[in-house]
C-alpha cells in the first residue's frame, strides 16, 4: 500500500475517545457506529478520505460579512482580565498565555472545541503504513515577521532546545508534548543525548518524523500550543526573549511588550502575517489581576471584553448572565503536588497527612457547596476515556490510619516532625481555605501544629522557598486521551527529569519517583487505544501512580471563559487556546 497523504480537515479526538470508552467496557458507552467512508473538502485543502464513526460536516466560522462590519466598534482592542501571565515562550508556556501563543508561534495544527484539526502552519501531512513516519508539509507561504521564510530545521532546532531541561528552564514541552515518542527524544530529555536524530528537514518546507513506534495520537500532539517554534537566534537571547516585542514570529499577532517585570502584556497585529484570513481585532491588552476581587470590579464596570476566573466568586456572575461563559470541554485538576523534602520524604508520612483529612467536608467548606460532585478522588477525570472511580488505592479519610501511618513513619509522632509549609500558590480564597482546613484536621486528628502557609508565589517564602513540601497547582487534559493526562501528571510531578511546575525552576523532579510508572506510561503511549486491555493497564497505571501519594487532591474543575455581548465568534479548545481569533471581532456597543 502507498504512503497515505492526509490533509488536515477532520481528525477528532472525540471518536477516539468514544472508541476507547466502548472498547473498554464503560457502563455508560453506547456501542461503536458502523465506520463509513467520508470524503470532506475544505477551503482551499484536497479531497481527504477517512475513515469515521458517523458522517461529520465541519463548518468554519464565518468571517464578518459587510453587513456586520458596518457594526464593528471603532476599536478592535481587546481588553483581557486573568490570573498573572508569565513569560511567553512556545516550549515554556503552561499557564495564562495559552490563550494567545498559537497565533503568536503557529504549531503545524490548530484544533477546534471538538478536537477537529485544520491546517495552521503546516498544510497536510503524510503516514508511512506502520504509523512511524509522518511527514509534515509545511505551507510554502509560511514567512517570519522579518520576511524570512519559515523551515522545518528552525522547528527541530527549537523542539531539540525545549526538550533540553538544562536549555530549556522551567519548560514544560518535554511534560506534557508526549515528543519523546520521537527518535532521540528521551536521550534529549534525560541528558543523555543532544540531538532530535528522529527529526530530518528533507527540505526547506518538508520536515519528517520517524517515531520509536506506532503512536496512535501522534498527530494530535502536533496541535499542542507548546509546539510551535521561535527562531533560536531570538531564544538565545535569554529567558525574556520576548518581552520587548523584538523576537520574530510566523502568526498573525505579534508581540508589542510581554514583560513579566513591568507587567505590561500587549499583543497587536502581524503586519507581514502571510495567510490568506486576515484578523479584525488590532490589539489585544492582557491584565494580569492576582486577586479576582479586583477583576470581578473590572468586569462588572465593563473595564473588560473577556476574563477568566478560578474562584467562586464567577457563581454570581453566572446566576444572573450564564450567557457569557465558554467552558473548556474537559476538566483541569487543581492539586496539591507534594516535594520529598522531611518530613514529606516518607510515604508513611504522606500517607497519614491524606488520611487525616475529610477530603469532602474540605472541598464543601473550601467552595462553598459548589463543587461538592467534583472531589479529586483519582487523576482521570470523569470525562475521560478509562476513568474508574475509587481507583486511588487505601484512598480515605480515617483517621486511625492516619495515626497508624504516622507511628509507622520514620518520624514516628506529630512532635517530631519538621514544619511542613504549603504553598496557594495564588491570592484565591477557596485555595487559601483549603491548606487552611488540611492544617486544621492535620492539628485536630494528628496533633500536628507546626504548620506555615503563605498564598502568592512560592517565592513569598523567601530563603525557604526551597523547603517548601506542598504546593497548589493544576494539571488539564490538553491532550484528551488517558495516556496524555497520566504522562502530564508523572512527567510534572514526579518524573526525575521533570521541572518544577510551580515555581519554574529546573528541579531533579520532586524526589517522588517510581521507574516502574514511567514504563507502564512509555508502553502505553504507543498501544491502540480501541485494544481490549487497553483501559484496564491505564487504570492499573494510575493507581500505582497514586499508590505513591505524591499529591493531595482538591477538584476536577473547568476552565471557564467569559466575554462580553459585544465580543462575536468567541471560542476555546481543551487547550485554551482562543482558535477563533482570525474570525473574533467587537461590535459596537
Amino acid at each position: 500500500m502507498s504512503m497515505r497523504t492526509r490533509q488536515i480537515a477532520l481528525i477528532t479526538l472525540l471518536s477516539l475517545a468514544t472508541a476507547i470508552i466502548a472498547a473498554c467496557g464503560g457502563a455508560a458507552a453506547p456501542p461503536p457506529a458502523e465506520p463509513v467512508i467520508q470524503t470532506v473538502v475544505v477551503e482551499q485543502t484536497v479531497v481527504v478520505e477517512q475513515v469515521v464513526e458517523r458522517p461529520v460536516v465541519q463548518t468554519p466560522t464565518p468571517m464578518p460579512t459587510a453587513e456586520v462590519k458596518e457594526e464593528l466598534a471603532a476599536d478592535q482592542t481587546l481588553t483581557y482580565v486573568s490570573r498573572n501571565f508569565n513569560r511567553l515562550d512556545p516550549a515554556s508556556e503552561g499557564g495564562f498565555g495559552r490563550f494567545i501563543i498559537s497565533h503568536v508561534w503557529m504549531p503545524f495544527f490548530l484544533r477546534d472545541n471538538q478536537n477537529n484539526l485544520q491546517p495552521w502552519l503546516a498544510t497536510g501531512y503524510e503516514v508511512n503504513d506502520d504509523g512511524t513516519v509522518y511527514t509534515i508539509n509545511i505551507d510554502p507561504k509560511a514567512v517570519w515577521s522579518d520576511g524570512t521564510p519559515v523551515t522545518a530545521q528552525e522547528a527541530i532546532d527549537y523542539w531539540t532546545y525545549g526538550l533540553d531541561p538544562k536549555r530549556c528552564e522551567g519548560c514544560y514541552l518535554a511534560a506534557f508534548s508526549g515528543f519523546d515518542v520521537i527518535v532521540g527524544a528521551k536521550e534529549i530529555i534525560d541528558g543523555t543525548g543532544t540531538a532530535l536524530t528522529g527529526a530530518v528537514a528533507k527540505d526547506e518546507k518538508t520536515l519528517e518524523l520517524t517515531l520509536i513506534g506506532p503512536d496512535p495520537i501522534f498527530i494530535n500532539r502536533l496541535a499542542l500550543f507548546d509546539t510551535g517554534f521561535a527562531k533560536m537566534e531570538d531564544v538565545e537571547k535569554g529567558p525574556l526573549y520576548a518581552a520587548d516585542g523584538t523576537a520574530r514570529v510566523n502568526g498573525p499577532f505579534m508581540v508589542k511588550i510581554w514583560d513579566p517585570d513591568k507587567g505590561r502584556y500587549e499583543i497587536v497585529q502581524n503586519p507581514n502575517w502571510w495567510g490568506d484570513k486576515k484578523p479584525t481585532l488590532t490589539r489585544i491588552v492582557a491584565l494580569p489581576a492576582p486577586d479576582e476581587n479586583v477583576s470581578f470590579v473590572m468586569w462588572q464596570n465593563n473595564e473588560v471584553d473577556a476574563a477568566q476566573f478560578l474562584t467562586n466568586i464567577r457563581e454570581s456572575i453566572r446566576a444572573e448572565t450564564p450567557d457569557v461563559f465558554t467552558p473548556i470541554p474537559y476538566a483541569t485538576n487543581f492539586l496539591f503536588p507534594l516535594f520529598a523534602i522531611e518530613p514529606l520524604d516518607d510515604i508513611n508520612v504522606r500517607k497519614a497527612l491524606a488520611y487525616a483529612v475529610d477530603w469532602d467536608a474540605a472541598v464543601a467548606a473550601a467552595w462553598e457547596n459548589s463543587r461538592n460532585d467534583r472531589v479529586m478522588t483519582g487523576i482521570l477525570t470523569p470525562e475521560l476515556a478509562c476513568y474508574k472511580e475509587g481507583n486511588w488505592p487505601d484512598w480515605g479519610f480515617d483517621v486511625e490510619k492516619a495515626k497508624a501511618a504516622l507511628a509507622a513513619s520514620k518520624y514516628g509522632s506529630a512532635d517530631k516532625l519538621p514544619k511542613i509549609r504549603i504553598n496557594t500558590n495564588g491570592q484565591s480564597p477557596n485555595y487559601i481555605r483549603m491548606a487552611e482546613i488540611m492544617a486544621e484536621q492535620w492539628k485536630t486528628n494528628l496533633g500536628i501544629t507546626d504548620v506555615e502557609i503563605k498564598p502568592g508565589p512560592i517565592d513569598s517564602f523567601g530563603q525557604e522557598a526551597d523547603l517548601v513540601q506542598v504546593r497548589r497547582s493544576s494539571a488539564g487534559a490538553i491532550i484528551p486521551d488517558p495516556v496524555s493526562f497520566l504522562s502530564g501528571h508523572y512527567n510534572s510531578f514526579m518524573s526525575k527529569t521533570s521541572s518544577d511546575a510551580v515555581s519554574g525552576a529546573v528541579a531533579a523532579g520532586s524526589g517522588i519517583s517510581d521507574d516502574e510508572v514511567g514504563a507502564m506510561l512509555d508502553e502505553l503511549k504507543l498501544m491502540k487505544r480501541d485494544d481490549p486491555a487497553f483501559c484496564e493497564k491505564v487504570q492499573a497505571a494510575e493507581a500505582k501512580l497514586l499508590g505513591n501519594y505524591y499529591m493531595f487532591p482538591m477538584i476536577w474543575d473547568k476552565f471557564e471563559y467569559l466575554t462580553k455581548p459585544w465580543v462575536k465568534n468567541f471560542n476555546a479548545n481543551v487547550d485554551n487556546n482562543w482558535y477563533t481569533l482570525l474570525d473574533m471581532y467587537i461590535v459596537k456597543h
